[in-house]
């Protein structure tokens, strides 16, 4: 033992450097040999692929293909000395058979404990109708990868593990190491005491997530990650596991990459931010495939966005956040709130207790919200000339509706078209600032109501009556109403 440490000890640390350096020489020394000699490099049509495949490979050896299209790359009687399939846990077993049809040797390269490929629930039954038809062995199913397939049918087959990791600092990468890879993988970056690796943010506690999409975290990652903890948003990527989610973060975010964790497999950022989106961890959300991607994409930073709802403690996610916890990393709880979280049901005693206290008589509780919010708002000295009253109607602020069309005025000139709030000046009786409270469920897109609203909106345009609208799902109403006032009142930030 002494002298095996002895020898170690004596060895250059730089043996793999060296290796991959004289590596690259060889394989650079040798294109020179072959492509020095010859000035004039031959040019092919697309004739060629199929009529002279094998003039392409002599002069192209190596071809780059997906693999529905590995066989009509060339010509299809071409066989290649070896095919390399790359995230092979993503490719279905039935294009993956149409890159083996075509290969001498074939190199398989995937991860069992990543993503497989997604199969949509009506090619899977008309699959599993074939599957059970013909009685095929279950290696064949349509719903694995092609790597599980071979797995399966050819448990025999030489496999070798790529244990050395490069990607992630080791603080990230040892996360999936114990949780995934039971402790095999070798960690080759290197720690240098960061403080900043990892980082947990969970919004306060409610209902904020709506059909797969929470606007509150990613008001989080507008308002309090991307000014604080971003520094290089070509090198930061935003994942979540739900396309509407995705959807909304690319409305609202510009300069920053989001997809899914599905399209997200494959690539890598310096900094990633994971958005949970739900407010109860579903098992989808959970999916140990799914959350080693997604972590395994950080370079540099991980932040997750979580609920900061209790859950599970037997949750991978949890596990993740108890990781985290454990190596002094930051865990902590948003700043960004919104008054109409009283809404939700962990505040029932609250929101009781709040609306007794203040005697609001308004039909809906999200408007007796709006209602002390603008009291408190307008106590301050600099909006001592404003006042504001509730459910004014809009045929009252246009008397004149010359400037809106046929559907315009019809909307505006109804008795019942009313705005929720009006702020104004108490000596000139002038508009000042008017305020809508969005129900989430009322008010989605393509609804009658949402049509309704865009009719306002531009109403409010056209007689220059700024207009603010606060879904019950956001955040921030005090800051926006302030900010709004200011601007229009030409004064400074509120201190």
């Amino acid at each position: 033992m002494d002298d095996i440490t002895a020898y170690l000890n004596n060895t250059s640390n730089h043996l793999l450097d060296n290796l991959t350096n004289d590596s690259m020489k060889f394989l650079k020394n040798y294109l020179a040999n072959k492509y020095e000699k010859n000035t004039y490099r031959q040019l092919f049509t697309s004739e060629d692929f199929l009529k002279n495949p094998y003039d392409i490979l002599n002069e192209y050896p190596v071809i780059l293909s997906t693999t529905f299209s590995s066989r009509d790359s060339l010509n299809d009687n071409v066989v290649y000395d070896y095919v390399i399939m790359d995230e092979a846990s993503q490719v279905d077993i039935a294009t993956g058979a149409l890159a083996m049809s075509c290969a001498k040797n074939m190199v398989i390269v995937g991860d069992t404990n990543q993503l497989p490929n997604v199969v949509d629930k009506h090619t899977e039954i008309r699959a599993d109708v074939i599957f059970n038809q013909y009685n095929l062995s279950k290696g064949y199913r349509f719903t694995n990868s092609f790597l599980q397939s071979v797995l399966e049918v050819m448990p025999n087959v030489t496999q070798t593990m790529l244990r050395e990791h490069y990607r992630c600092h080791p603080k990230i990468i040892e996360f999936c190491n114990q949780k995934f890879y039971r402790g095999n993988l070798i960690i080759m970056t290197e720690d240098h005491g960061e403080k900043d690796v990892l980082k947990v943010i969970k919004t306060v506690k409610g209902n904020h997530s709506r059909n797969h999409f929470s606007q509150r975290q990613i008001d989080i990652i507008k308002n309090e990650i991307i000014p604080n903890d971003i520094t290089n948003k070509k090198e930061t990527g935003i994942i979540a596991p739900y396309n509407n989610q995705v959807q909304s973060l690319k409305e609202q975010i510009d300069g920053i990459e989001q997809a899914t964790v599905h399209k997200f497999q494959g690539k890598e950022k310096d900094t990633i931010i994971i958005s949970t989106v739900e407010d109860e961890i579903t098992d989808f959300v959970d999916d140990p495939y799914l959350l080693n991607v997604a972590v395994s994409r950080a370079k540099k930073k991980l932040i997750l966005v979580v609920t900061g709802n209790e859950q599970n403690k037997e949750r991978n996610i949890m596990d993740l956040i108890d990781y985290i916890q454990y190596n002094n990393f930051e865990v902590v709880e948003s700043n960004v709130y919104s008054i109409f979280d009283y809404l939700y049901k962990q505040y029932t005693k609250e929101r009781k207790l709040f609306l007794n206290k203040n005697n609001r008589k308004l039909e809906y509780d999200s408007e007796n919200l709006m209602y002390t919010l603008l009291e408190e708002i307008l106590k301050n000295d600099d909006y001592k000339m404003l006042d504001f009253v509730c459910h004014f109607p809009v045929n009252m602020l246009i008397k004149n509706p010359y400037l809106l069309n046929d559907d315009e005025c019809l909307y505006a000139m109804n008795p019942a078209t009313h705005v929720d709030f009006l702020v104004y000046n108490r000596v000139s009786k002038r508009a000042i600032l008017a305020i809508e409270v969005d129900g989430y469920a009322f008010h989605q897109k393509e609804t009658a109501q949402a049509k309704r609203d865009l009719l306002k909106n531009h109403i409010f345009e056209l007689y220059y009556i700024p207009l603010l609208r606060f879904s019950t799902t956001g955040s921030g109403e005090r800051e926006k109403i302030i900010n709004m006032l200011n601007k229009i009142l030409n004064i400074g930030d509120l201190k």
